[in-house]
C-alpha cells in the first residue's frame, strides 16, 4: 500500500521565515523554553530575527532583577538582528542615551 501525497506540508518542512511569523504569536516563556526543545528547525528558527520583532518584557521585567532585565533586553535584541520594532519594559534604571548604543539604528521610543 503506497502513502497518500498529503497536500500540507510537515512542520518541520516550512520554511524558518513562516515559523518564525507563526511563532511571533506565542509568549516569551513559549520562544525561550518550549520551542527550541521541539525539532533542529524550530530552534533555529526561533533564534531568527521575525520571532522578535515585538518584544513584550513587561510583566517579566516588573519580577526580574536589574543585571537579569539588562542581560534578556541584550540577548532579545541581539536576536532582532536590527527586525526591533517595539519594546515594552518596566524598569529600566538606565537613561535612554544608553539604551541607544545598542538598539538598532531607526528604532523610536515613545515615553508612556
Amino acid at each position: 500500500m503506497e502513502e497518500e501525497q498529503s497536500e500540507f506540508r510537515h512542520w518541520d518542512e516550512l520554511l524558518p521565515d513562516v515559523l518564525g511569523l507563526i511563532f511571533s504569536y506565542l509568549s516569551l516563556k513559549e520562544l525561550l523554553e518550549v520551542i527550541p526543545c521541539v525539532c533542529k528547525s524550530w530552534s533555529m528558527a526561533v533564534m531568527g530575527p521575525l520571532c522578535w520583532q515585538y518584544i513584550d518584557l513587561f510583566q517579566w521585567s516588573i519580577r526580574c532583577q536589574p543585571h537579569q532585565l539588562d542581560r534578556m533586553l541584550r540577548m532579545l535584541v541581539t536576536r532582532s538582528s536590527g527586525s526591533l520594532r517595539s519594546l515594552h519594559v518596566a524598569g529600566l534604571f538606565f537613561p535612554l542615551s544608553f539604551c541607544k548604543c545598542w538598539l538598532p539604528s531607526g528604532f523610536t521610543t515613545t515615553p508612556k
